[in-house]
């Protein structure tokens, strides 16, 4: 057995990218997996997962919206429990600068990569709390440290995702 036995991984933007990566080796470390994305994964990533972690569970989850986020998690705690694991994964870049940046490009941008992990989050470590432990691992960059040109949304929401794993 590996370092995550018998616990339980929910992962944001499972279907690909850092949080597809995180989804194969969480379960080859042991966790039962949660994949939570917009999109569905791919077949090759979403069998491998399985082979890892037998009964993994897929969501169709937009993390911008709450409803969908509370079916996600509330299907996760009906198959499994508890959720022992949270890893913030969804995320999009976005481009453009403050004075050239579509206001629902920013939008997009920030609801995904900020809203999206705060109202995961919200969801996620009731249950944690009532269970009395509980792990969440946000993904930012260093670009929430150092502005990039051209990156205003995706600066803003990845240094509100620093502010908001500190607050945390």
């Amino acid at each position: 057995m590996g370092r995550l036995a018998e616990k339980v991984a929910v992962i944001t933007g499972a279907a690909s990218g850092i949080g597809a990566a995180c989804a194969l080796r969480f379960g080859a470390e042991g966790a039962q997996i949660v994949g939570l994305d917009v999109a569905e994964p791919a077949a090759a990533h979403r069998d491998a997962v399985e082979k890892a972690a037998p009964g993994a569970l897929w969501g169709r989850v937009d993390v911008r919206d709450e409803a969908s986020i509370e079916r996600g998690v509330a299907a996760a705690l009906a198959r499994f429990g508890r959720i022992d694991l949270l890893v913030n994964a969804a995320g999009v870049s976005g481009f453009g600068a403050v004075d050239e940046l579509d206001a629902e490009e920013w939008d997009r941008v920030v609801g995904i990569n900020l809203r999206g992990t705060y109202l995961v989050s919200k969801h996620v470590v009731r249950s944690m709390k009532a269970q009395r432990s509980g792990s969440v691992v946000n993904l930012a960059s260093v670009e929430g440290i150092e502005g990039v040109q051209a990156q205003a949304a995706y600066n803003a929401s990845k240094g509100g995702v620093i502010l908001l794993t500190r607050n945390m």
